[in-house]
C-alpha cells in the first residue's frame, strides 16, 4: 500500500512539475513578442530566441512561434524560412505549451545563416493535408504578420517542411509560388489533394530542395523517385537527392540538424 502511495505522489509532483515548466515556457516566449513597425520601415528590437504569436483563423486562435537569430538587426533586411511541421505533432491540441519545441532541428538554421524562422501549429481537426484552403491561407496570414513585426527581405522567403508538411508545401508550389523564393522538402511525396502539383513553377529562380532517405518505411524513396524522373524536365528547379539510411524522421537523429543545415544552406544561397 505504501508503496502504491508513494508511487501516486511521485506521479503528482511530476505531473504538477510539468505543468510548471510548461507554463514557465509559455511566459517566456510570449514575453519575447514585439509590435507591429511604428512607421514604414521602422521596426523595433527583438530579444533573440523564440517568441509566441497567435493568427485568426475564423474561430481558431493559432498559434506560431518565430524564431530570432543572434545576428537579427531590424535596421536590415531578413531572410524568412518557413517550417510546416509532421503529423506527430498534429494532436487534439496545439502543441506550442511543450518546450521540447525548442528542440526542433529547422531552428539550428537560424544562427548558421542569420534567418528568422517561422514555425507554424497544426492539430487534429486543423493541419494542412487536404483541400481545404483556409489552413493554408493561414500559414500566409501568420507570415503577412511576421512581417510587419520584423524587417523581413519579401525577396527572400522560404517555405517547406517535413513529411505531411512538406506535403503541404506542394499547396504553395501550386498556389503562391509568387511569395516565395524557393522550397524545400524531408520526407515528403510530392502529391495535393486537390489535384496534380504544378511543377511547372518550380522553376531555377524558384528552386525546390527535396531530401529523402532510401530506407523511409512510410514514403518509400523509390516511389519518390518515380515521380521526380517523370516530372523532372517540367521542373527545371527540382533538386532531388537522398541519405542512405535514417527512416522517416532521419533529420531528428543524432546527425540530423548537419544534414538538414547543408540542405537548407543550398536554398539559401540562390
Amino acid at each position: 500500500m505504501q508503496k502504491i502511495i508513494a508511487a501516486l505522489l511521485f506521479s503528482l509532483i511530476s505531473y504538477y512539475a510539468l505543468a510548471q515548466q510548461n507554463d514557465d515556457w509559455v511566459k517566456t516566449i510570449r514575453s519575447h513578442s514585439v509590435h507591429y513597425a511604428v512607421g514604414k520601415g521602422v521596426y523595433s528590437g527583438a530579444q533573440e530566441g523564440f517568441a509566441l504569436y497567435f493568427s485568426d483563423a475564423g474561430n481558431i486562435r493559432v498559434p506560431y512561434i518565430v524564431y530570432v537569430p543572434k545576428g537579427y538587426d531590424p535596421g536590415k533586411p531578413t531572410k524568412l524560412v518557413v517550417f510546416l511541421h509532421g503529423a506527430i505533432l498534429a494532436q487534439d491540441s496545439f502543441q506550442y505549451k511543450d518546450p521540447a519545441i525548442a528542440n526542433e532541428p529547422i531552428f539550428s538554421v537560424a544562427d548558421v545563416y542569420n534567418t528568422l524562422v517561422l514555425f507554424p501549429f497544426a492539430r487534429n481537426d486543423f493541419k494542412w493535408i487536404g483541400a481545404d484552403p483556409a489552413v493554408y491561407e493561414n500559414v500566409i496570414r501568420q507570415i503577412k504578420e511576421t512581417e510587419k513585426r520584423y524587417n523581413i527581405d519579401q525577396k527572400r522567403v522560404y517555405i517547406g517542411g517535413i513529411s505531411m508538411g512538406g506535403i503541404a508545401t506542394f499547396w504553395y508550389v501550386n498556389h503562391h509560388p509568387d511569395l516565395f523564393a524557393g522550397f524545400y522538402t524531408f520526407s515528403a511525396i510530392p502529391r495535393q489533394a486537390e489535384g496534380p502539383v504544378k511543377f511547372k513553377n518550380i522553376t531555377k529562380e524558384k528552386p525546390m530542395y527535396s531530401l529523402h532517405a532510401k530506407d523511409d518505411p512510410g514514403f518509400t524513396y523509390t516511389d519518390i523517385l518515380q515521380i521526380y524522373e517523370a516530372n523532372k524536365k517540367d521542373a527545371p528547379g527540382w533538386d532531388f537527392s537522398a541519405v542512405e539510411t535514417g527512416g522517416h524522421r532521419f533529420i531528428y537523429n543524432p546527425n540530423g540538424k548537419g544534414i538538414l543545415q547543408a540542405l537548407l544552406g543550398k536554398l539559401l544561397a540562390q
